[in-house]
């Protein structure tokens, strides 16, 4: 590292380049040269960036790495999305198998780098990669977080609205999200873009969905919805006999334990009689055998 001031970019850089077990050491460095050479300001910024999990470093150094499966990824992306804003559920159909491929190229090349690197993802962790990439298909926050080399911690889409990247990914000071697959934002833009104009170019408005398309896909959400209505409804009946099979359970668990108590007493009344008994009974043997004496 140079002895000039560095900018916190490239500070970030650095720091998220360094190995799993270095970060902490990287980062103590950094703070000390940049406070040294009197950015304070700069030193607590790169003092408060977090160290990533297993599975989101294993993403940076895939993107350090193997720039060019992330840069798949993000175009990919671009275009499904495209798709998607187009309704045309038949091109998000044609591109499942390639986003299957690029998904498992993106998972598998970071197990390759991860072990280049010394260590290894476990299924956990592995999963982790995956979901990350189905991120990044989905939400181009995530492609771009993806694309900076430095997450802090996996990232997930739950199927609808914008992947959540609190926390997830070291910003600059001005919050922006920098992009270290060069060229990976722009490029994937310009092929979502690319991908619309071509859909258009070729068959016109044919290409568009019809009213009787969008009615058909209306009613086919429709019945999916009435169905899982009617799923929730049936597990709803399910919970509440359960919830009265405990009640009826309780019930009788109560009355056992009032019998047990009762059986307890119980045994303790008999233990007392029995000892009162048996002190009567060698009271007796005793005042006979004294009589027998006598006579």
């Amino acid at each position: 590292m140079p002895d000039v001031p560095l900018p916190l970019a490239q500070a970030m850089q650095r720091l998220y380049a360094a190995g799993l077990d270095e970060f902490m050491a990287v980062r103590s460095e950094l703070v000390a040269r940049t406070r040294a050479e009197g950015e304070r300001a700069m030193a607590a910024d790169i003092g408060k960036l977090r160290k990533p999990s297993v599975a989101a470093w294993a993403v940076n150094l895939t993107a350090r790495q193997s720039p060019e499966v992330v840069l798949a990824l993000v175009r990919l992306g671009s275009r499904m999305r495209a798709a998607q804003g187009r309704l045309d559920t038949a091109a998000l159909t044609a591109l499942r198998p390639e986003r299957d491929a690029v998904v498992r190229d993106f998972v598998e090349a970071a197990v390759r780098e991860t072990e280049s690197a010394g260590r290894s993802l476990g299924p956990g962790a592995r999963e982790e990669v995956r979901a990350t990439a189905v991120a990044a298909l989905a939400d181009e926050g995530a492609g771009a977080a993806v694309s900076s080399g430095q997450l802090t911690r996996a990232l997930s889409y739950s199927g609808f609205g914008e992947v959540d990247l609190s926390e997830a990914v070291a910003r600059t000071a001005s919050g922006a999200i920098l992009t270290l697959v060069p060229g990976a934002r722009d490029e994937g833009d310009r092929a979502g873009e690319t991908a619309g104009d071509t859909a258009g170019d070729a068959a016109g408005d044919t290409d568009q969905p019809s009213l009787g398309d969008l009615e058909q896909a209306l009613e086919a959400a429709d019945s999916q919805l009435a169905q899982a209505e009617q799923a929730v409804a049936r597990a709803r009946e399910r919970a509440e006999e359960t919830r009265e099979r405990l009640a009826v359970v309780e019930r009788q668990l109560a009355k056992a334990r009032e019998a047990d108590e009762r059986a307890l007493e119980e045994v303790t009344d008999a233990v007392r009689a029995r000892k009162q008994a048996a002190a009567a009974r060698s009271a007796a043997e005793q005042a006979l055998a004294s009589g027998s004496t006598l006579r």
